[in-house]
């Protein structure tokens, strides 16, 4: 399977205060680029679908040396990886069109059920032939967040019905836009995010509430842990320069 490229330009709705593309909206170019990858291979959401499988993210990093600027023309280039164990790869890079590297997001994939969302075997997306390419030095599968040991503060989000998306559950997109929520207003509106990684652990989903926990880290930036059900449901770190 070869990459895949596509040139966007960032528009005003993706852009928060500082007129700067959001997180939850990297995170939404980066998933739409796989499905344009797979599209490639005529190999599209609904085909998946019938055929009884999904793609659900379960972990998510992106670096982030700049952040682009409403108005930039981008060049995104997506990378599928061969799986480790049950996480298939895929890595989406963002440059400008002059070759500068703006943001690399690394993304965790799990094949399941699209009605039962119960994880399947990595091999059953044999059955499409696909060629990707090596996981050389990938370190998403790795990647753990730590709580850290200073006290949280606690905050309560209902899952509401905009949140969803076709696969009946809280986008993970929308958990960027919980995380930046959940943080003190001075640091949202005023520092740069350098990086943000996620790990999904259970589905939010209508209606559901989510208790929140926010930590500061030593090094600067933040925990937020939240659990639905009194079940862990995501943790998130950001952190800011």
């Amino acid at each position: 399977m070869e990459t895949c490229q596509k040139h966007i330009k960032v528009i005003e709705p993706e852009c928060d205060i500082r007129q700067k593309m959001s997180i939850s909206n990297i995170m939404r170019h980066a998933q739409q680029m796989g499905s344009d990858h797979l599209e490639q291979f005529g190999l599209d959401y609904n085909q998946m679908v019938r055929d009884g499988m999904v793609f659900l993210v379960a972990k998510q990093l992106i670096t982030i040396h700049r952040r682009p600027s409403f108005g930039e023309k981008l060049l995104l280039t997506t990378i599928p990886r061969k799986p480790k164990g049950a996480q298939f790869i895929r890595d989406t890079l963002f440059e400008t069109e002059d070759g500068e590297r703006l943001i690399d997001v690394s993304i965790a994939w799990l094949l399941a059920d699209p009605q039962t969302h119960k994880i399947l075997r990595p091999s059953m997306f044999d059955v499409y032939g696909l060629e990707m390419f090596p996981n050389d030095g990938e370190s998403i599968t790795r990647y753990r967040i730590q709580r850290p040991d200073s006290t949280g503060v606690t905050h309560l989000r209902q899952v509401r019905f905009s949140d969803l998306d076709y696969n009946g559950h809280m986008n993970n997109a929308i958990y960027a836009e919980v995380v930046m929520d959940a943080l003190p207003a001075e640091t949202a509106m005023e520092k740069e995010p350098v990086s943000f990684g996620i790990l999904f652990q259970k589905e939010a989903k209508f209606g559901q509430v989510i208790h929140l926990e926010v930590c500061p880290r030593e090094e600067g930036g933040y925990y937020i842990g939240g659990r639905v059900a009194g079940e862990r449901c995501f943790e998130a770190e950001i952190l800011f320069c």
